[in-house]
């Protein structure tokens, strides 16, 4: 039997007259769908349509993915906004696909957290938009390089110098990860800021996290992790052809000793939490359309689903941190 959502997805997108950043927000609304269309991916959402009457709503902030956009898992955000959740998405300066100048870079390591933190800043202080949401559930969902965003947000002091560390060995083999490692200056100048090579960047307000196939597994240390102490989900791709499982999911794992839940995810590559490909995309992109052996929508129905589940049990008290 289909489940029947409570709400529509209401959608707004440039939430504020002069932007930080761009940023969009999904909610729950009453008023009817209607189509959309998200970088040339046709949805359907209630677009501008007032906030469902029955709030205040848990709010998500999400982390898109280096290069990406703040569209890159609207299917999600629609997904939870028909459920009763508000997601909001801005996209990150110096990391998107029209400007990547800073990408995989440690100045947007340090960024990144600062823009979620200032996008729920601004959130809370919007005359029509901060009676409806839920101070004490707020939590952080983020792909990749936003969800190594979304772990400093929950309290990880990200060590450069175990960056530094692994690139000066495998530099020739995980380019992805290496093409812009530290400096010694870098980390003198973090040493400067933070008192260590680290960046420490925690926001007490989030109350659990989501890490969807989190990148720069190779910053973090047993003692980077130690105070990490809220309800973490970790979903991981089957086959990760960007990242090395060892040093990334597989290696949090490790360290956070079962502190956290991890989901690995049948059939999907690192693309896979990305919309479903268009035919432009497929031509001109398609390394962003690689699935492995399972239909990328079959992949986001589950996604949803256990994205969802882990968020209802963290709000009832079912899931507690350390």
């Amino acid at each position: 039997m289909t489940e029947q959502p409570k709400y529509t997805a209401g959608f707004r997108d440039r939430l504020f007259d002069k932007d930080p950043f761009p940023l969009a927000i999904w909610y729950p609304a009453t008023d009817a769908e209607t189509p959309v269309r998200h970088m040339g991916v046709v949805s359907s959402a209630a677009r501008n349509a007032p906030f469902a009457d029955d709030g205040p709503f848990p709010i998500v902030m999400f982390s898109h993915g280096s290069e990406g956009h703040r569209f890159n898992q609207f299917w999600l955000a629609e997904y939870l906004a028909r459920r009763g959740y508000i997601v909001a998405a801005p996209q990150h300066e110096g990391d998107n696909y029209l400007d990547a100048s800073d990408a995989r870079q440690l100045t947007i390591m340090e960024r990144r957290p600062r823009e979620m933190r200032l996008a729920l800043d601004l959130l809370l202080e919007h005359d029509e938009i901060a009676d409806h949401i839920d101070q004490d559930r707020i939590y952080a969902l983020g792909h990749s390089a936003g969800g190594a965003t979304v772990l400093k947000l929950a309290g990880w002091d990200f060590d450069a110098r175990a960056w530094q560390s692994y690139c000066e060995l495998n530099s020739e083999t995980d380019r992805v990860i290496c093409q812009y490692s530290p400096t010694d200056d870098h980390l003198d100048r973090l040493h400067g800021i933070y008192g260590g090579p680290i960046v420490s960047e925690r926001d007490e307000r989030i109350a659990a996290i989501i890490a969807v196939t989190p990148a720069f597994g190779v910053a973090a240390t047993d003692d980077g992790l130690e105070d990490v102490n809220i309800p973490m989900l970790f979903v991981e791709a089957d086959t990760d052809e960007i990242l090395h499982d060892h040093v990334n999911a597989a290696h949090f794992r490790k360290l956070l000793h079962g502190r956290a839940k991890f989901v690995r995810v049948k059939g999907a590559g690192h693309y896979s939490f990305l919309p479903k490909c268009t035919p432009y995309i497929a031509e001109n992109f398609g390394y962003l359309c690689r699935d492995f052996g399972r239909d990328r929508d079959a992949i986001h129905r589950t996604v949803e689903q256990v994205i969802h589940g882990f968020l209802e049990r963290v709000k009832l008290g079912e899931i507690q941190g350390r």
